[in-house]
């Protein structure tokens, strides 16, 4: 296996040997069983001579610089930057991935790590933030937890370098990768719920209840948490559903919570389900409407056009308080501190 002894190559934190060919990888939920010289589910996680590897440590095939709004967080540090990176690979099988060119590759991850291209060391990471004046770093394009040995070196850099840090997940890690990401100084996670238990479990692969437990894991230990409920017309629109993810966040997080609905676009495999068109605007509208209705503070529309679900409303005196205009925010009721200028509530951290 010398072929993968390269720069993108590093052992994985957590694994557990459970047989004389075979380990198992606890980065996420998957725990995947992983034979000699074979991948898991992912692709990016390798049993190299009895240990579990990550190879694709650095390997940085997406890089930029982004409005924190875009991943989207609104009531974090709203109008800053965050240098933005991502990977290949990702542990579900959502059949309209929007970013699939980076989660499901058509060539073997395996295979691209051959080519020495596309590496981002953590400290070139930090010269780039820097270099652009970002004020955080955020892992996101695909699943970030598939960089975690990446993520624990880049915020400690981040750390000392005064940035914050953030994820943009499915939330399917390991207890122990979730705690351990909250100890090394994750700042903010969003976590997009997809849907209800069986729709998940069924197109996704996933448990549900394990990504609610990692939300509010992160929500109990002082990860700012944003939930992204992607509507996908017909699989995951039902009003029973968006209720159930409403009295979720309402529930085991709080109201003041942001919950962005998004629209989403038939992408990647969506044709062979019968996905076919974009989810119709009013579908987000009526469910932007049952959240309010319920009582959540932030409810946010993303992926359309207008100004509804864009800006954020003070929940005590009903102001307004950020102001957006695609990526360009007004942020003059608003104080250095993120509360509301007019009656002192905390909207957010700046």
């Amino acid at each position: 296996m010398n072929s993968f002894k390269n720069k993108f190559v590093k052992k994985s934190k957590y694994q557990k040997k459970i047989g004389e060919d075979i380990t198992q990888c606890l980065t996420c939920e998957r725990k995947c069983k992983i034979k000699n010289k074979n991948t898991g589910f992912c692709g990016t996680r390798m049993n190299i001579d009895g240990e579990i590897h990550s190879i694709i440590y650095g390997k940085i095939p997406a890089e930029s610089v982004n409005p924190i709004e875009k991943k989207p967080f609104y009531n974090f540090h709203p109008g800053s930057t965050a240098y933005t990176v991502g990977t290949y690979g990702c542990n579900l099988s959502c059949f309209w991935c929007q970013n699939y060119h980076l989660s499901h590759p058509e060539t073997p991850i395996k295979y691209k790590i051959q080519n020495e291209k596309e590496h981002l060391s953590p400290e070139g990471l930090m010269e780039r933030a820097i270099k652009n004046n970002c004020e955080g770093v955020s892992i996101s394009f695909n699943e970030p937890t598939l960089l975690f040995e990446y993520s624990l070196d880049v915020f400690k850099l981040a750390k000392k370098e005064g940035l914050y840090t953030t994820y943009v997940s499915n939330g399917y890690m390991t207890e122990e990768v979730a705690k351990d990401l909250i100890d090394n100084g994750l700042d903010a996670i969003n976590i997009d719920i997809k849907g209800g238990s069986e729709m998940v479990k069924k197109y996704c692969g996933a448990d549900n209840e394990k990504i609610w437990r990692n939300a509010i894991l992160f929500a109990q230990n002082d990860v700012h948490v944003e939930i992204t409920n992607l509507l996908i017309e017909g699989f995951n629109t039902d009003e029973i559903i968006i209720r159930n993810i409403i009295e979720q966040i309402k529930k085991n997080l709080s109201k003041s919570t942001p919950l962005h609905f998004t629209r989403a676009f038939p992408y990647f495999k969506s044709d062979e389900h019968g996905f076919i068109s974009s989810t119709e605007i009013n579908i987000l509208e009526n469910a932007f409407e049952m959240a309010k209705t319920a009582g959540l503070d932030y409810v946010y529309l993303g992926n359309i056009s207008g100004k509804k679900g864009s800006n954020t409303y003070c929940p005590n005196c009903a102001r307004l308080v950020i102001e957006r205009f695609g990526f360009n925010i007004d942020l003059s009721n608003l104080d250095a501190f993120g509360k509301c200028n007019h009656c002192g509530h905390l909207i957010c951290e700046r």
